[in-house]
């Protein structure tokens, strides 16, 4: 299961110590070292700096990180500001827009393990960094399969914890996506999520619609959840798709969802992206027989999962060059801007492809593609 971010409103000083503090306790729960968590206070510090000096306003969320070698902290700064005409001469040290010093993406990519960043004009910047502890004899984290998967998690403002809650289960044969979506909010929605990802965990590797069935029953003494289970079987290439609630699930660069038995169509419809649908219901309380959707995977797709926490207006031709991106810079994007705000948000990126980051290797630094 992956762990929920904490939020950070980032408005003036004050929110950025306060921010850092929170960051500092991330730290000491997975026993930085005094050398890593001061790394990791300097990151949050220009991080948020950065987004006072350039955009006036913006958030930072934080996430205790274990998907790699060593334990980290992830760190996602996310504004809507004027966005960075050059992204690469933003890097030099002593360049500034600002009237400031220009060393502060320079620092963030000499002191953190892995970096991220996008940004356009007029469309804000979103910047992932994660500092490691050097101490465990660990650096980067390598996909799973070559696989590049990414999501952010967080509670309804005022709640100790989120409702939503998302994990990857990995067995010989492909990869399992889970995000539930627990009925209401606090610690009873997020009991009835976890129970769905652990029905996933146990019997990972088995269809979707099964595991849909099996979560049904085991949450009957819950509240209740959305649940949306994904099966990527990597060696035939094959996408699978179960859904019941309100869990919206859209998929790139792939042909039409079939459901069991059904054939393909002589002549393939041709289309960006596709809506996988979830039948209506509550897992656990109400739902009607699993229903399961099979695709093929070929190498460009992309899968987006969100819980009803984020709007599903939302469309990625407007950004960019941010399909090109790391899972979790998509994600990141796509909750900042359609984030309702007033419920617990979850956006969950698979990607076929990795995207492109800073990944360091001793002391030098490489990119990517």
């Amino acid at each position: 299961m992956r762990s929920t971010h904490l939020s950070f409103e980032i408005a003036d000083a004050s929110s950025v110590a306060f921010a850092r503090r929170g960051a500092g306790e991330a730290a000491q729960s997975i026993g930085f070292s005094e050398t890593d968590a001061g790394r990791l206070a300097l990151v949050v510090t220009e991080a948020s700096t950065n987004i006072l000096k350039h955009a006036g306003h913006g958030e930072l969320l934080v996430r205790v990180d274990a998907d790699g070698p060593a334990s980290g902290v992830e760190i996602t700064a996310l504004d809507s500001g004027p966005g960075i005409e050059d992204l690469r001469r933003a890097f030099d040290d002593g360049s500034s827009t600002a009237g400031t010093a220009g060393t502060g993406l320079g620092a963030i990519k000499r002191l953190s393990d892995e970096l991220a960043v996008y940004s356009q004009p007029r469309l804000g910047t979103v910047l992932r960094a994660v500092v490691r502890s050097k101490g465990q004899g660990g650096s980067r984290a390598m996909p799973a399969y070559g696989m590049d998967i990414g999501g952010i998690c967080t509670p309804l403002r005022g709640e100790v914890v989120s409702g939503d809650a998302w994990s990857v289960e990995s067995d010989q044969d492909g990869l399992t996506i889970t995000v539930a979506d627990g009925l209401g909010h606090g610690p009873e929605a997020r009991e009835a999520a976890v129970a769905a990802l652990e029905v996933a965990y146990r019997r990972a590797g088995r269809a979707p619609a099964t595991l849909m069935e099996l979560a049904h029953g085991a949450l009957r003494s819950t509240r209740g959840a959305a649940v949306a289970i994904s099966r990527l079987d990597l060696v035939r290439s094959v996408l699978s798709f179960c859904g019941t609630g309100n869990i919206s699930a859209v998929a790139f660069g792939i042909g039409r969802p079939l459901m069991a038995g059904e054939r393909p169509a002589a002549v393939p419809e041709a289309r960006e992206s596709w809506q996988l649908s979830s039948r209506n219901g509550i897992v656990g309380h109400a739902m009607r027989d699993a229903q399961q959707f099979d695709v093929a995977w070929p190498r460009n797709a992309l899968l987006v999962l969100h819980s009803d926490g984020v709007a599903t207006r939302w469309s990625l031709s407007a950004y960019p060059g941010l399909y090109l991106q790391p899972a979790a810079l998509i994600a990141a994007v796509i909750y900042r801007d359609f984030s309702r705000r007033r419920d617990d948000a979850t956006v969950v990126v698979v990607k076929a492809a990795p995207g492109v980051e800073f990944a360091h290797e001793h002391t030098d630094i490489q990119a990517q593609t």
